[in-house]
């Protein structure tokens, strides 16, 4: 009896510290599910959302719809029969199920962005042989990672040993100021195409999450349904099945479960595949308004050694160590405009173009029917050109062919800059009589013919063309 009177006063005593506030938006629980949901919640759900308010961790009518939103967004009507949760709807539970779940949201969370599914593993694998035990201690791993900007350990988990990748030769193993240690390099952000506002379509053949910024998902949609993103008035404008939000913040469109994205509304036919349409591209498509210009941009936001794959500076039918030296100066290339100059336009919110004023790139189209130049780029993965330090990237422009030689950065463009590019070079395997393209740098038709003809390795090719560069094997 004493213990049950206990337990009263305590009960008695929460009841009474609850504010009118707090009183009136558990009234409203109802009103915010059926708002989300479209339905009334069963009383369980009713429960679950009504102690998230009497514990104190919903406080506002639209904090409380938020949390809704979230856990709607991944296919839950509650988050787990345990009622505490973090600011960011993810439940605080120490069960073993709970925390291999929680590893996306966390995770989101915690970085900004979706882990790979190399990521998703290494992180629930530790969870999975009991190294990581609690919620608590998953975060706290996190964060000591993020704080060292990797994403992931070693591979030592679990009782496994690492193995270290060693560098060809010629090639220092070295980390490079500014670039990640991710095994699939750095995030680059490629401008596909514009509208002057008009909807831009998109769709994804698996589910995909549309998220107003990089965190807050506002839906999932289903494989192949379509949604519409324009700009007016100073907002973007969602339209979709069962979609409609108006936003001033960007729009980004995440795949799940590996998914490819589809623009829809993006033509880039070929003109060898009758039929083809280069508009398939893996990682997120945001959908972003520039900054003071009318342009609204699709923008195509991956991993740099997913990015190379769709890469269609070549046919990938060449020399392999031709195609070796491309892929090395076309990582160089994405990733100097990244890290170094902050974007070709940082206005309109890219890192370089589509278009062969920067680098031609056709997604995954182009990488399904180039399986060989991707396979090949996978053997020089993470190596790039910096300068004679080995300490920072350099520009590592190319071009399509000379007239038997290339010309200097002074001589092409009036510039001391860039002392890799300040020779001439003689180009014996041209096959022009006047330079195609700027003429500085790499010659890839030449390159081609030192690869063929004198089976000169990529080491050699790079060297020949960026004067006293090293070659870095940066991740």
């Amino acid at each position: 009896m004493k213990k049950s009177f206990v337990v009263l006063a305590v009960i008695l005593c929460l009841s009474a510290s609850f504010s009118a506030n707090a009183a009136g938006l558990v009234d409203r629980v109802n009103e915010a599910f059926r708002t989300v949901y479209g339905r009334s919640p069963s009383p369980t759900e009713n429960t679950y959302w009504a102690k998230r308010v009497t514990s104190g961790d919903k406080t506002t009518f639209e904090a409380l719809k938020g949390a809704m939103g979230y856990q709607k967004a991944l296919g839950q009507n509650t988050a787990s029969t345990v009622v505490t949760a973090n600011s960011a709807g993810v439940v605080v539970s120490d069960k073993k199920p709970d925390l291999i779940k929680n590893v996306l949201p966390l995770f989101i969370e915690v970085y900004g962005n979706d882990p790979t599914n190399a990521e998703k593993a290494w992180w629930r694998k530790r969870i999975d042989c009991n190294e990581i035990k609690t919620h608590k201690a998953l975060v706290a791993s996190m964060k000591f990672h993020q704080a060292k900007k990797a994403r992931k350990g070693s591979d030592a988990i679990c009782g496994a040993k690492a193995t270290a990748v060693a560098a060809p030769s010629g090639v220092t193993r070295k980390a490079i100021a500014g670039l990640s240690n991710h095994p699939d390099g750095d995030t680059v952000r490629i401008g596909i195409f514009h509208t002057d506002g008009k909807a831009i379509h998109v769709t994804g053949n698996k589910k995909y999450q549309v998220r107003e910024g990089a965190n807050k998902i506002l839906a999932t949609i289903a494989p192949d349904k379509v949604v519409q993103v324009s700009w007016s008035g100073g907002k973007y404008h969602v339209r979709g099945d069962g979609v409609s939000f108006d936003t001033a913040n960007k729009i980004r469109l995440v795949p799940l479960e590996s998914g490819i994205m589809q623009i829809k509304s993006y033509n880039d036919p070929s003109v060898t595949i009758p039929g083809k349409n280069y508009n398939r591209f893996r990682g997120v498509i945001e959908i972003n308004k520039c900054n003071g210009c009318g342009e609204l941009w699709a923008i195509n936001e991956l991993r740099v050694e997913h990015y190379l794959r769709g890469l269609a500076e070549t046919s990938g039918t060449g020399p392999e160590e031709y195609i070796k030296a491309l892929g090395v100066a076309a990582r160089t290339y994405v990733l100097f405009h990244k890290i170094v100059t902050g974007g070709r336009n940082p206005a309109k919110g890219y890192d370089i173009t589509n278009t062969s004023d920067d680098q031609l790139y056709r997604g995954y189209e182009y990488e399904v029917i180039t399986a060989r130049m991707s396979s090949i780029f996978g053997k020089i993965k993470g190596i790039v050109a910096t300068d004679s330090e080995a300490d920072n990237l350099v520009t590592t422009v190319y071009f399509s062919d000379s007239d038997g030689r290339t010309r200097s950065a002074k001589e092409a463009w009036n510039t001391d800059r860039f002392p890799h590019l300040q020779h001439s070079v003689k180009d014996p395997y041209h096959t022009a009589s006047s330079c195609r393209g700027h003429c500085v740098g790499m010659s890839a038709q030449g390159a081609f013919g030192f690869a063929s003809k004198d089976n000169w390795n990529f080491q050699k090719i790079l060297s020949y063309y960026f004067k006293g560069i090293k070659l870095v094997k940066a991740y």
